[in-house]
């Protein structure tokens, strides 16, 4: 079972890079999601179990800083971190790291816990609370 902090590499390809030679902004939030979802895949609750139970846990809002470019067939590590949680919501960090461990990039995902039925906000999961307090 991983804990946080948690790390996920990849390696750029050719549909991460712009017309510039750099990773796309876009880029950045598909691979975020993907290191989110290994995460989660690494624990007692999978994105198959959260979206098969009584509460969702969407993102409410997100924002990226930029710090050095990524070009193509660079070996990325994304560290994922708890930066805080709440009773109803929770808020992921991650950094972009190259292969000497120089941040190229940083983000936040703020995500908020809600009932699957009625979409109304609920408390957190303890199985959430206790995945996320393992740093």
């Amino acid at each position: 079972m991983a804990s946080l902090p948690f790390n996920y590499s990849f390696t750029t390809r050719i549909h991460d890079i712009d017309v510039a030679g750099v990773m796309f902004f876009a880029r950045f939030f598909y691979h975020i999601h993907d290191a989110y979802e290994d995460f989660l895949n690494h624990q007692a609750q999978s994105i198959k179990q959260i979206l098969n139970s009584n509460f969702i846990l969407p993102i409410s809002h997100t924002e990226a800083d930029f710090k050095a470019p990524i070009v193509l067939n660079e070996t990325i590590t994304i560290e994922i971190s708890l930066h805080k949680i709440e009773v109803e919501e929770f808020i992921l960090s991650y950094q972009f790291l190259d292969s000497t461990g120089k941040i190229r990039s940083t983000s936040l995902t703020h995500h908020v816990c809600l009932d699957s039925n009625s979409k109304q906000r609920k408390t957190l999961p303890a199985s959430i609370h206790q995945l996320l307090n393992d740093v």
